[in-house]
């Protein structure tokens, strides 16, 4: 089993830091707090992951917007 962390997180992110990373065995993905918008996809992409090939996603927390 590999596990890959693509770094979605923000370096100059002060309330919100997204902590992405990708279990993958046999072309089968699991991917945990894969976060929003487009960063994720560009840094999976840019790692070498095929996003599409990705079914299977765990949220370990929600931060309420005010």
């Amino acid at each position: 089993m590999n596990n890959t962390m693509p770094g979605t997180g923000n370096a100059i992110a002060t309330e919100c830091y997204n902590t992405c990373f990708v279990l993958n065995e046999n072309n089968n993905y699991f991917v945990v707090d894969g976060g929003g918008g487009n960063t994720v996809i560009r840094q999976l992409t840019h790692v070498g992951l095929d996003w599409m090939a990705m079914r299977e996603i765990f949220i370990t927390q929600h931060i309420p917007h005010e």
